[in-house]
């Protein structure tokens, strides 16, 4: 089973790059430094999360028993990407309505990362307090249906916000409203991780079934 855990990650980060890279190319050019500081600090932290949203529907598939303090982890890891969202989100929202020069004292300090880390926290309560022992799958589905919601409200902010930006007489489009979209639609891509390994599963457990018979 662990080499299609491998595989939903592979798939995962393909996609993704598939998404991504041809968007990286178009807005920075030549400049390969947001793609490669995309790569560098993002990715990894994306990856990580995948994973971990598979550890739940592995156990789920050899019928382990899962208890509460098994799904820390996952409640922890998975609330990371929720706090980027809302960083993602509230930052469009602020450059859509005082550009980039208004918004800098704000958006480019060290207090601006209390708010992913606050929403992390908050998240990482819901879904921690989300599990059921008695329907352990309800658990992943919540995390990865709150990330597609969350990555989708974010798109719908961010891609105005870039566009609106583009308007203005600023040098270029602020970086945050790209990342931001990038962002959202690496952790929609995620959000299907668990589903389609479930469908791995589903199948591998197919082919033994009529193996044996």
């Amino acid at each position: 089973m662990k080499r299609w855990v491998l595989l939903t990650i592979v798939l995962y980060v393909i996609c993704m790059s598939i998404l991504t890279i041809p968007m990286f190319l178009f807005i920075s050019g030549a400049d390969g430094s947001l793609l490669s500081g995309f790569y560098v600090y993002f990715v990894p932290i994306l990856v990580l999360v995948q994973f971990v949203l598979l550890l739940v529907p592995v156990a789920i598939v050899h019928e382990r028993p899962i208890k509460r303090r098994k799904i820390i982890p996952s409640a922890i890891i998975g609330a990371i990407p929720m706090g980027g969202l809302a960083l993602g989100f509230l930052g469009s929202i602020i450059l859509m309505i005082w550009g980039e020069v208004g918004s800098e004292k704000f958006l480019y300090n060290w207090p601006v990362l209390f708010i992913p880390a606050i929403f992390w926290l908050i998240w990482g309560i819901i879904f921690y307090r989300s599990f059921s022992s008695d329907d352990p799958r309800s658990f992943t589905s919540t995390i990865t249906r709150w990330l597609l919601r969350g990555s989708i409200l974010e798109l719908l902010v961010a891609i105005p916000s870039h566009i609106i930006s583009r308007q203005r007489n600023e040098c270029c489009a602020p970086p945050l409203t790209f990342l931001a979209i990038v962002t959202g639609l690496s952790i929609a891509l995620m959000s299907f991780g668990p589903g389609i390994f479930f469908l791995f599963a589903k199948r591998i457990k197919n082919k033994k079934g009529k193996i044996a018979t």
